[in-house]
């Protein structure tokens, strides 16, 4: 693949043209970009000029040698054909060989480039007499060609934002966020929490400073964005009966009842989190949308005066990104944020008529939230961090770095308007019947908390130092921290080792252990393993981990002390554990705890309420399992009796951190939310 690339960066595929260096597929009239591994097959295609490519060699070029399925080859050369439809549907671009493999059906050229061909003219002294005025005036012809090209750029304007004075622009009890903003930057609209714990939209003039709530307190109404012409506003009820997408006229409801009515737009499935985005024309609105929350999400087209619904982004079998973020529309596209990994988010820049992907790039941050702040310059959050991202040279830079984590964020004219949260969450101890008592409490965010066998140690997450670390309560309470984690910061989820002498955990597709005596870092796993979840085994040398090496997640049993390993699932697994010969695990994509006899292929679903957010603590202690059910508390399931009970209720602002050693529990619970509007002026530099 590196000596093709070199070879030739620039190829001509009958009528279209492919960038190697860029992953640009284009025609005259569009472009897209191929995600890597389209990108890598495509190659291998070029590679063989023509002749048959078979999936062994596909598997060793394109998947470097990883077992991987049927299915995964025929889901890669199936989106590559649908990228060659997107832009030609004259022809077919790849033959399908039965039992063979896969050709390219047109012919290949590489293309040399301009400045290759314009570079080196001939010097004079080789020249005849008679053409040496013809190579005089070349010259000086290329040398004025030159002069107006660096003119020209140089006139290119380059928009780059300097952050300026930051202003607060809200100070209610509770939090407000969900901003949005209309075309003439005189109405800002924001979500805010009622004292009753749902949410209510409210409206701010920004002209007047005034503040004035569009829906009933006692309506749960949520994920609101206004018009560009602020006549009306977008939302999302929920209630008993699921979520739906609403309309409503921006009229204060006392001024004018009738226009306060709202209607129907859509019916959303149920545990969506739409997150709005209106066309500038007020056609059409663009939201995410998932079937379930098994399912990632994807980007929908709804058109307000029809109210039909078109999906724009592929569905999660033909791209490999794990679900759509956020979606903002300017005039000519929508930026689309993708979720790729823990750490990293692609941004797409989409046709809004199509949904053709004109642009692909990868960002090194855990992206939220992003708008438009002019056709070139997009405003990107996350984190506490805002960056600004510059279209036509495609770099990224740093904007302004929050007191708190932002949320949401809406251009204005010499600035922006954003929302942030404060987060503090502390760290719970109780015995059984007795009550909780704080255990780890700072200023920040306590999180993760895993007690140790014998329950006198506790190690748990911090981001007091304005970064997450791993730290550790020890016997006699005192605390100190234990490692920093290492590459990208973020988060991680932890697990004792049976003797508790180390700490296992799982992080950018890594496996490594800590030496709680000592604070050693140990890698067990390299990044090529694809690490999801990671568990101890049954013995000291043994890693349990789910890996989505092969196109779908499965669980593995690693030997560290042979380097051998074997598949243990092949219809799915995400997060698993071994007790007494028989492995317990959940998926990633459907709820369920399932069992399987190491012995055998066939696998028992035990409990179908098992909700697939518990790959995060479930865990097994003397013969009982426990796990958290969503707005009930955690549960205990006993393995021997197959019965469940009610281990522990579920607390006020619980979220979700748990872990059990008989009799003691600890539990993560976070305080009371605050949350406010800022404003930050921009100004060009």
């Amino acid at each position: 693949m590196t000596t093709l690339l070199a070879a030739a960066g620039l190829w001509q595929l009958g009528p279209l043209h492919y960038d190697a260096k860029q992953r640009q597929l284009s025609s005259n009239a569009q472009q897209l970009y191929l995600e890597p591994r389209q990108h890598q097959l495509l190659l291998c295609l070029l590679q063989a000029a023509g002749q048959v490519v078979s999936r062994e060699t596909l598997i060793a070029q394109v998947w470097q040698g990883r077992i991987v399925s049927d299915s995964a080859i025929n889901r890669a050369v199936s989106m590559l054909r649908k990228a060659f439809a997107n832009l030609d549907q004259s022809r077919d671009y790849i033959e399908t060989l039965p039992k063979l493999g896969y050709r390219l059906l047109v012919d290949a050229t590489a293309v040399t480039t301009v400045a290759a061909a314009v570079a080196k003219p001939p010097p004079l002294a080789q020249l005849q007499p008679g053409r040496k005025w013809q190579a005089v005036l070349y010259g000086a012809m290329l040398a004025l060609l030159v002069a107006v090209l660096l003119w020209f750029i140089s006139l290119t304007p380059q928009q780059r934002l300097s952050a300026g004075t930051l202003v607060p622009h809200s100070s209610f009890n509770g939090v407000e966020s969900q901003l949005s903003i209309d075309g003439a930057a005189g109405n800002l609209l924001y979500q805010r929490q009622t004292g009753q714990g749902r949410s209510q939209i409210w409206l701010n003039n920004l002209s007047e400073g005034s503040h004035h709530a569009l829906t009933p307190a006692s309506q749960h109404s949520a994920y609101a964005a206004i018009s560009p012409d602020g006549s009306q506003f977008a939302f999302v009820q929920l209630d008993a009966e699921g979520c739906r997408l609403m309309l409503q006229s921006t009229r204060l409801p006392e001024t004018d009842p009738e226009q306060s009515a709202s209607r129907l737009l859509h019916q959303c499935p149920a545990d969506n989190i739409p997150l709005l985005s209106w066309q500038p024309d007020g056609t059409s609105l663009y939201f995410r949308q998932r079937a379930d929350k098994t399912q990632p999400y994807q980007i929908y087209q709804l058109n307000i005066a029809s109210t039909a619904l078109r999906q724009l982004t592929l569905l999660p079998r033909d791209y490999s990104g794990l679900g759509d973020i956020a979606v903002a529309a300017s005039a000519g596209q929508l930026a689309v944020l993708r979720y790729l990994t823990a750490d990293t988010t692609e941004l797409l820049l989409l046709s809004p008529d199509n949904g053709a992907i004109s642009t692909a790039q990868s960002l090194p941050l855990r992206a939220t939230a992003l708008t438009w702040y002019s056709e070139q310059l997009l405003l990107i959050s996350a984190g506490h961090m805002l960056y600004q991202y510059h279209l036509p040279t495609a770099k990224l830079l740093p904007l302004y770095q929050a007191a708190d984590p932002v949320n949401s964020l809406v251009a204005a004219a010499g600035g922006l308007y954003f929302s942030s949260t404060e987060v503090n969450t502390d760290i719970w101890h109780s015995n059984t019947g007795d009550e909780a008592v704080l255990r780890i409490n700072s200023s920040r965010a306590d999180l993760m908390p895993r007690l140790a066998h014998h329950s006198r140690q506790l190690a748990f997450l911090t981001n007091r130092s304005g970064r997450h670390q791993l730290w550790l309560q020890q016997d006699d309470g005192a605390e100190r921290l234990l490692a920093e984690l290492p590459g990208a910061p973020g988060f991680v989820r932890l697990e004792w080792s049976a003797d508790d002498s180390q700490l296992l955990f799982s992080k950018d597709d890594a496996a490594y252990s800590v030496e709680v005596a000592t604070g050693k870092l140990n890698q067990l796993l390299p990044p090529g393993h694809k690490v999801g979840v990671v568990n101890w085994g049954q013995h000291a040398n043994q890693l349990l981990y789910s890996s989505w090496r092969d196109g779908d997640w499965q669980l593995w049993l690693h030997d560290l002390k042979h380097n051998t390993e074997q598949q243990l699932t092949t219809q799915g697994g995400y997060s698993g554990r071994l007790w007494q010969g028989s492995l317990y695990f959940s998926k990633y994509h459907q709820d369920g705890l399932w069992r399987k006899d190491l012995t055998g292929a066939d696998e028992t679903l035990l409990l179908a309420q098992f909700d697939k957010i518990n790959w995060l603590n479930w865990h097994i202690d003397h013969n009982k399992l426990y796990y958290y059910q969503p707005d009930q508390g955690i549960y205990s399931l006993d393995l021997a009796s197959l019965t469940t009970s009610l281990h522990q209720a579920e607390p006020a602002r619980f979220i979700r951190h748990f872990s059990v050693r008989q009799p003691n529990t600890v539990l993560v619970r976070h305080a009371e939310l605050q949350g406010d509007i800022y404003h930050l002026s921009l100004k060009s530099e």
